[in-house]
């Protein structure tokens, strides 16, 4: 196996997320990293996912026939 061919590990590098500002100590091959959305500002983490307005095909059909009965 070569010797020193692998980049220096930093045990306490800084990792900054770009939307809410939070800050975390990761080991990483970089002294400074930033993310753009971490686990506390992530909508599947927080619970604030968008939910699909869509609906079903029962829902759109209902849609559709009502729209036909009000002509």
């Amino acid at each position: 196996m070569k010797k020193d061919i692998h980049p220096p590990l930093y045990p306490t590098a800084i990792t900054t997320c770009s939307t809410c500002g939070a800050k975390f100590h990761i080991s990483s091959t970089e002294k400074k990293l930033t993310v753009e959305v971490c686990r506390m500002c992530h909508p599947v983490y927080t619970g604030k996912a968008a939910k699909e307005a869509r609906g079903g095909r029962i829902e759109r059909f209902r849609k559709r026939a009502a729209a036909r009965t009000k002509m």
